[in-house]
C-alpha cells in the first residue's frame, strides 16, 4: 500500500492488449476497510473508456469494483 499521489498512473494488461491511465484515486473516504475510490481509463481495441471503481485491500493485492 503506497501514498495517494497526485501524479497519473500508467497501466497495461499484456494479456488483453489493453492500457490505460489511473487518473485519480480519492482516499479522503478511505475508511476502516482501506478502500479507495478510482477514476481510469481504458484504451482497447473497441476504443477508450472511463470507469469509475473502488479498490479495497484484499491480503497482499487489491480487489477492484464498481460504482
Amino acid at each position: 500500500r503506497g501514498a495517494v499521489g497526485a501524479t497519473a498512473l500508467a497501466w497495461a494488461n499484456p494479456s488483453t492488449g489493453s492500457a490505460g491511465v489511473i487518473e485519480q484515486i480519492d482516499a479522503s473516504n478511505d475508511g476502516p476497510n482501506g478502500c479507495r475510490g478510482f477514476v481510469t481509463s481504458r484504451q482497447s481495441l473497441d476504443g477508450m473508456t472511463r470507469f469509475n471503481g473502488v479498490a479495497c485491500p484484499s491480503g497482499d493485492s487489491w480487489k477492484l469494483g464498481g460504482q
